[in-house]
């Protein structure tokens, strides 16, 4: 598309540069659809004849050039405030042509709407300013009229040809930073200065090894690990790592990994090393043996002497502990027991698949997922199983602790689902099917309490309650509904206990302090007539 001629319209000089100009005193450039005109204070740069072009062509250009520096000369005079009276001189108006106008570069469709052209916010003052716009600038001084355009800041382009050099921090200096921040007891910074060191050279074990041990004083024993190989794949010689290493493996219940790596540690190893580890080995492998003759309170023992012989970060052996205790009908010490030791994290998953193996991480999911069942978390519970039936596909325990989460799942559902209906008795039987797969489940229980207050059979809710109680002590909404069906069969000292033992728990309820005072009136009633009897 050509340009006007001028702002009062004319024909097109045919020129195929599109609306494009340049205009004085501006970093930028403008898109517009109004009359392409332009604003010039100076005399327009003569074009360079290209190479190779045509004489003709030259003489043209040149006698163009000349004919719009004379008629800008006369502009200019005609202009001037010794011809307009001393009033303000006004822009002169020359026509566009190929002569008076650049190029700005590949510009791109500036006038499609939201076009990504690279240099667009340049590209818009480099165009004339539309008709409107100039009414705006004229009138932005009103409040009700609309902002003029304003003109955009220099773009801060970026050094895309050079790059300014960090500077390089010594990795030995680092690690030495590292090691006074270790034995200073801040193992979260020292792991920092051996991350950067090995950040500069990674191919120093020394910095692996180090960053390990601040990790397994942390605690994070599997991030230890994996570092600890890692020295050892780059330098499967130093010797330091590999006891390190023995030791991670030492702490996880792993006597036979141990072992083979104080050998690989030569000198870096004492003969007390091996020791721990075949005693290790050989306390671990007592806590299989009476966990497969499921001899729980012997287990019990067995895991707390390994676990003294330095066997003190071993999930194998939480997992054992909470197994014995889920299995004593004590879930809240099993949850306890996972809980202080972290097991079974979802972070770690994959990185104790890859340490120990996708069966022994398969295993501490099952546990994790049956002491979320026997708390009631069950959602949790069947988030875990399947969690490892997806691990360890073929596992004995994933399968199991899978359809146990399932079962109490199905039946809390359906049997609230029914006890919201009205139907009690289907909700009695609802629960009672997920007894049968999960004897004692506190869950279940108190909630077939729930179904036998509504139906007036508090004695039978009572020994629910008292099952539920004995499996969870802790659980409150079981013991209030224990309170509860004590008021009703008229034992006031046991429903003054019950409440007494919840306001413990919580100081602040109203309710459960209203309900004390209640009992304790009925009990002084009822032992003022034992007195007078």
């Amino acid at each position: 598309m050509g340009l006007d001629d001028d702002d009062a319209g004319g024909k097109s000089s045919g020129c195929g540069l599109g609306h494009l100009f340049r205009r004085r005193g501006s970093n930028s450039l403008r898109s517009s659809s109004a009359p392409a005109i332009t604003t010039v204070d100076a005399v327009p740069p003569k074009p360079k004849a290209a190479a190779g072009s045509h004489p003709l062509c030259n003489n043209h250009r040149q006698q163009q050039s000349n004919h719009l520096h004379h008629q800008h000369r006369q502009h200019r005079q005609s202009n001037h405030p010794s011809n307009n009276n001393g009033g303000a001189s006004s822009p002169a108006l020359v026509r566009a042509s190929s002569g008076n106008v650049m190029l700005y570069g590949s510009l791109g469709n500036l006038r499609a709407p939201g076009a990504a052209t690279p240099n667009r916010n340049d590209v818009l003052d480099f165009l004339p300013m539309t008709a409107d716009e100039i009414k705006l600038q004229t009138t932005s001084k009103n409040k009700d009229s609309p902002k003029a355009r304003p003109k955009p800041k220099p773009k801060q382009r970026e050094a895309v040809l050079c790059r300014a050099l960090s500077v390089r921090e010594d990795p030995e200096e680092l690690k030495k930073k590292g090691n006074d921040e270790y034995m200073a007891g801040n193992y979260v910074d020292a792991v920092d200065y051996y991350e950067r060191a090995i950040a500069v050279d990674p191919s120093k074990p020394a910095y692996w090894s180090n960053k390990a041990a601040a990790l397994m004083a942390q605690g994070r024993i599997l991030d230890a690990i994996a570092d600890c190989r890692e020295a050892l794949r780059v330098d499967p010689s130093f010797g330091r790592a590999h006891h390190r290493l023995g030791t991670l493996y030492l702490r996880t219940g792993h006597g036979d990994r141990a072992a083979k790596q104080y050998r690989l540690a030569a000198h870096d190893a004492s003969p007390e090393d091996m020791s721990r580890a075949h005693a290790v080995q050989a306390l671990v492998a007592k806590c299989d043996e009476s966990r497969r003759r499921g001899s729980w309170k012997s287990l019990l023992r067995d895991v707390q002497a390994a676990v003294s012989a330095g066997a003190d970060a071993s999930p194998k052996l939480v997992c054992y502990q909470a197994e014995a205790f889920l299995s004593l009908q004590r879930p809240e010490e099993a949850d306890a027991v996972l809980g202080k030791n972290g097991v079974c994290m979802e972070e770690e998953t994959d990185r104790h698949v890859e340490i120990f193996g996708a069966g022994s991480c398969g295993y501490l999911l099952s546990t994790r997922a049956l002491v979320d069942t026997a708390m009631g978390r069950l959602e949790a519970a069947m988030a875990a199983s399947d969690e490892a039936v997806r691990v360890s596909p073929g596992s004995r325990e994933a399968a199991g602790a899978a359809r146990q989460a399932q079962a109490v799942a199905s039946a809390r559902s359906r049997g609230n689902a029914l006890f919201k209906a009205g139907k009690l008795r289907e909700a009695c039987a609802a629960y009672e099917e997920g007894l049968r797969e999960h004897p004692g489940n506190a869950t279940l229980l108190c909630n077939r309490a729930a179904c036998r207050c509504k139906l007036g059979e508090w004695a039978a809710a009572l020994r629910d309650c008292d099952a539920a109680l004995g499996a969870r002590p802790s659980y409150g909404k079981a013991r209030l509904r224990r309170a509860a069906c004590n008021d009703r069969l008229g034992w006031w000292e046991a429903s003054v206990q019950d409440y007494e033992a919840l306001l413990r728990e919580t100081p602040g309820d109203e309710d459960v302090a209203a309900a004390l005072a209640h009992a304790r009136t009925q009990l002084g009633g009822v032992t003022q007539r034992r007195a007078a009897a």
